[in-house]
């Protein structure tokens, strides 16, 4: 095979379309017995496209340490490296005074490649408007290359100023972008930006007090994350709105929405009742991160079916997000998250009315929904009441095989002893993994069955991670995909 010289080739695509060549190349010579070894071509005299598939294939470190570093090998690579587009197509405006010069180099060594656009505070603490001209003198031309483009603790002015810039303007490749601005922007309508972006994936979206009708379709995404104060609306409003985002995106992953605090006094319960849909599959959705009051949550739970949910929790939180045990009888009657990793069970919340009596008719479901959570690696229940003498609690020696961590947070009506049987089931059974971490906590006057004694912790402590601050299984959960 003909080597490829590096000034004859285009852009990515073109480089993506040698791909085969380049690679039956790599094949043939990886089939040649030992003795015929040196036949493979030394470092120094790879072929440019086979140079490109390695670094591709291998490469996975962003901004140009990466090309510098590998313009050292040799001479030859040195020839190489500046033509290679997609090591300098990540512009990152990241110091008080920018290194122009070495910008304005990566910027006309990316070719026609798609950039990926990093634009941090500190570029405009000394020298801001100066330093925005000259900025979007560098990337407004190449609107049309932009693949993401991301703002960290940009200040909102300039914010809106940059992604002003798309309104008009097609941006084909734009896959990943960030929006934020403050609550004095309430009347500034964002949807025109969107519009020529129709392959936008990955959108962060956050404007406090924004008028409702002014939010976005967020149509067809794979990633959508709400800030804080975005969604300032009524329930009757809020949980459509969360329904029609998961019909018009079929193929979203990752939900993350903030819509009020995280507390559910029970007189929130019969307001939303009524606004429980009839089911809707999403089989896409991975992550569903909803803060919200836990009525909320569970209507929304309810309304939908998502065999591929792995999580209800923020990534790099400690924490899954409560689902209230009103979900009981819902998850009871069909396997509607097979795939679950964790979930943390909550009931009444209120500690001037404990336990309250309100949540028992939900409660004889409990043990059935969790045997149909198969796929449970951590298992959390928060001041839930068992009914007394473990009349509710799941029979976790016999379901939930893949069960590695259980937390009994402030509950009642179970005993430790029920706690130490299932943990001895699981370490004797071959068709269910044994626990790994437990931790209980209770109230200071919670009956003493319910709170480990000196031998039993000490027992526990043997045999697994007992009460540990660290936890390392949710810890596992929250980065699973």
């Amino acid at each position: 095979m003909n080597s490829v010289h590096p000034q004859s080739l285009g852009p990515s695509e073109t480089v993506q379309a040698d791909n085969t060549t380049a690679l039956s190349l790599v094949d043939q010579q990886l089939k040649f017995p030992a003795s015929n070894i040196l036949m493979i071509p030394p470092i120094n005299t790879l072929p440019f496209d086979v140079f490109q598939i390695i670094v591709t294939t291998c490469w996975e470190e962003e901004g140009e340490s990466f090309a510098i570093a590998a313009s050292h090998v040799c001479q030859l690579w040195r020839r190489y490296v500046p033509d290679m587009s997609l090591l300098w197509n990540n512009l990152e405006f990241a110091e008080e005074v920018p290194w122009w010069e070495m910008l304005e180099a990566k910027l006309k060594r990316s070719g026609r490649a798609s950039l990926d656009i990093i634009i941090k505070e500190k570029v405009f603490l000394k020298s801001g408007m100066p330093h925005l001209r000259r900025i979007m003198g560098m990337i407004i031309p190449h609107v049309a290359r932009w693949r993401s483009l991301q703002m960290v603790d940009v200040p909102h002015k300039i914010r809106r100023v940059l992604l002003d810039q798309l309104r008009g303007k097609s941006a084909l490749l734009l896959e990943r972008l960030e929006i934020e601005i403050k609550s004095t922007s309430r009347r500034w309508d964002a949807r025109q930006i969107l519009d020529g972006v129709p392959n936008l994936r990955h959108l962060e979206w956050t404007n406090p007090e924004a008028e409702s009708r002014l939010l976005p379709p967020f149509r067809n995404l794979l990633t959508l994350k709400i800030g804080r104060g975005t969604l300032e609306m009524e329930p009757d409003q809020f949980i459509p709105l969360v329904l029609r985002i998961l019909s018009v995106s079929p193929a979203l992953q990752e939900l993350s929405l903030h819509h009020g605090p995280d507390q559910d006094p029970l007189t929130y319960m019969g307001d939303v009742e009524h606004l429980v849909q009839p089911p809707m599959a999403h089989p896409s959705l991975r992550r569903l991160h909803i803060v919200s009051t836990t009525g909320i949550r569970s209507v929304i739970l309810r309304s939908l079916i998502v065999p591929n949910l792995r999580s209800l929790g923020q990534p790099g939180k400690d924490r899954d997000i409560d689902v209230n045990v009103l979900c009981c009888n819902s998850l009871a009657q069909s396997n509607v998250l097979p795939k679950l990793h964790s979930i943390a069970m909550v009931g009444n919340t209120d500690n001037t009315d404990w336990p309250n009596q309100g949540y028992y008719p939900y409660m004889p479901s409990l043990p059935a929904a969790i045997m149909n959570l198969r796929s449970l690696v951590v298992l959390t229940f928060r001041f839930v009441d068992f009914g007394g003498d473990n009349k509710w609690l799941p029979d976790l020696g016999n379901c939930c095989s893949r069960l590695k961590s259980l937390l009994v947070m402030n509950c009642t009506g179970y005993t430790v002893k029920a706690i130490r049987a299932i943990v001895e089931v699981r370490m004797q059974r071959e068709a269910v993994e044994p626990l790994e971490e437990l931790y209980i906590s209770s109230y200071p006057y919670t009956r003493s069955g319910e709170r480990a004694s000196v031998e039993e912790a000490a027992w526990f402590s043997q045999v697994l991670r007992f009460n540990s601050r660290t936890r390392v299984w949710l810890e596992v959960d929250m980065t699973w995909q």
